[in-house]
């Protein structure tokens, strides 16, 4: 298990990804599963700083663990919690100009890996547990 733990702002995404990537690498993912794993890890971690934070970031906490042959990534933040239930499915067959700006996080976690759960607790914090099965883990 490997822990990153930090002020999340919009300047800190590039250490998230970097950090992401090492965890893939020492856990013997392949590079398209790597690439996966820091395109979710990014839109979750820019959403915490967006929306739970207001934009002006704050604690994140990302854990990244073997579970079998699966990788299990962790984000905890402690901003404002949301109802993932509540952000409509992006209609990405819909001509570029029709379709609004943003709203493809969610969707893009969703897309790049096999499970998505998010958990709300005031005193726990927000917890996103996003877990990847990855054939032939080395």
């Amino acid at each position: 298990m490997t822990t990153l733990s930090l002020f999340a702002n919009f300047e800190q995404l590039a250490t998230i990804r970097d950090f992401v990537a090492a965890a893939g690498r020492d856990l013997g993912l392949a590079q398209d599963a790597i690439y996966d794993l820091q395109l979710a890890v990014d839109e979750a971690c820019a959403n915490v700083i967006k929306h739970a934070y207001g934009g002006r970031g704050g604690k994140i906490k990302v854990t990244v663990n073997a579970v079998g042959d699966a990788v299990q990534v962790i984000i905890r933040d402690w901003g404002s919690a949301f109802d993932p239930q509540a952000v409509a499915i992006p209609d990405v067959s819909a001509p570029l100009e029709d379709r609004p700006l943003g709203g493809l996080g969610l969707f893009l976690m969703r897309q790049m890996m096999d499970r998505v759960h998010f958990q709300f607790d005031q005193q726990q914090g927000n917890t996103l547990t996003m877990t990847k099965k990855c054939q032939g883990r080395k």
